[in-house]
């Protein structure tokens, strides 16, 4: 790859999306975007978002936000990673023969003097003035939310990592870091055979779901979820103790709803999106193999599920101003106590992690809502609430009907999108997220 390609290379992620509408990447002039805005969606952000990722994301992978590597640092290393002295690590020969393509990527957005508009005063309204000709010449693309400049280098990093993905998918004979991206990208980017298997992929975790027959196997049932990284229900993760940043404890959270906010669920003008999650919830209960008329009845069961859930929760702004939420130290006894259907130490064990002296069972209220539900929820009710959750949580990696269903609801009501974005883009973006160090 020359310099002039390695602008950005690594970017285009969620994780990246919602660092750049963040207020810390506010910027003037250009930066002024032109934005699609999410319908409802205008709480700050949480302060620590490691813990605090979009509702619909497996909470036992949520990390903390990677800012994307400068574009003038991405090449130092790559030219540095050339200069190897003898015997050190070397270039390997698949990366020295990729070829990047710049007719194909779209440019960085430049400053022109032609973009000043001379018929607006600067003391009039500068912002107009000097944005209102390129706002007016590139519309929002219908799968953005928003356009300008961050927006742009994005857009162009998945246009290098797309040549990327596809010179080396097309090689024979790959090992290590290339075989990885290859393999990677066949897989997603094979529509036909997703579109073919269906549900198919899904029907052990089915199976597992139902065969629950009491809370013990329900609460057995998220212990093993949640050691394979599928926590359904709460979030659960390390973080440093707020009393002693030299040690790293676990932090167990609320979780297990699929809308951006409590909020949502009891707010009179959040109807409207209310009534839209339910049919989604019908629809991907069907698309798993529910017939239609119990999809229906079992959607309102979840979303009485998760209302419960919510009616416990924190809102995004409380936790936005009291940090101290997330804090709430206990022992295992402790916490076996609050929560006796659910033990904490049978959790910490089924993990494969030893017994912590402390951890911070955050937002109490919420386990101890969890623990009576336990107790109080049919399990037939538990059924269709964790069915829902598991495919719902792998429709991105599913077939078009599944993907196109997630969009309606999470990509045009909840965002405003018009469009979904191809499925190369999504690709890209897991293969980011799940092995972004190989490409």
């Amino acid at each position: 790859l020359d310099q002039a390609g390695l602008a950005g290379a690594r970017g285009g992620g969620d994780d990246e999306q919602a660092l750049r509408h963040s207020p810390i990447f506010a910027c003037p002039g250009k930066g002024l975007r032109s934005t699609r805005a999410p319908r409802g969606i205008n709480s700050p952000p949480p302060p620590i978002p490691s813990r605090m990722s979009s509702p619909q994301e497996s909470l036992m992978s949520r990390s903390m936000p990677r800012i994307p590597a400068a574009p003038v640092a991405a090449a130092v290393l790559m030219v540095l990673a050339g200069c190897s002295k003898s015997g050190g690590d070397a270039v390997s020969p698949t990366a020295q023969r990729l070829v990047l393509d710049e007719s194909q990527l779209i440019q960085p957005i430049r400053f022109h003097a032609s973009d000043i508009d001379p018929e607006i005063g600067a003391c009039v309204d500068f912002g107009a003035r000097t944005n209102a000709r390129w706002l007016a010449a590139n519309p929002i693309p219908g799968d953005q939310t928003s356009w300008g400049a961050f927006d742009v280098l994005a857009e162009r990093s998945l246009q290098v990592q797309k040549q990327i993905a596809e010179q080396v998918a097309a090689r024979s004979g790959l090992a290590g870091i290339e075989k990885i991206v290859a393999d990677f990208w066949a897989t997603g980017m094979d529509e036909a055979k997703l579109d073919a298997d269906g549900i198919a992929p899904l029907q052990g975790r089915l199976a597992q779901i139902e065969a629950l027959t009491d809370e013990a196997s329900v609460a057995q049932y998220l212990r093993t979820a949640a050691a394979r990284g599928e926590n359904p229900l709460f979030g659960f993760g390390p973080e440093a103790d707020f009393q002693d940043s030299s040690m790293v404890i676990a932090y167990a959270e609320q979780g297990g709803t699929g809308l951006p906010d409590r909020s949502y669920y009891f707010d009179a003008d959040k109807k409207d999106i209310r009534d839209a999650y339910v049919k989604y919830i019908a629809r991907v209960l069907e698309l798993s193999g529910v017939p239609a008329g119990d999809a229906a009845r079992q959607a309102d069961v979840v979303m009485a599920f998760e209302t419960r859930l919510a009616r416990v929760s924190k809102s995004q702004e409380e936790l936005s101003r009291d940090v101290s939420l997330y804090y709430h130290p206990v022992t295992l006894a402790e916490a076996d106590a609050l929560t006796p259907a659910f033990p904490w130490s049978k959790f910490f064990e089924s993990q494969g992690v030893a017994a912590p002296e402390k951890f911070s069972l955050a937002m109490p209220d919420f386990h101890r809502e969890v623990n009576r539900m336990l107790g109080e929820v049919p399990v037939e009710q538990w059924k269709a609430y964790l069915r829902f959750r598991l495919v719902d949580a792998a429709a991105p990696y599913l077939g078009r009907q599944f993907t196109d269903a997630r969009f309606e609801f999470y990509g045009r009501t909840l965002q405003g999108m018009q469009e979904q974005r191809p499925r190369w883009k999504r690709v890209l973006a897991v293969l980011e997220d799940s092995a972004g160090e190989a490409m």
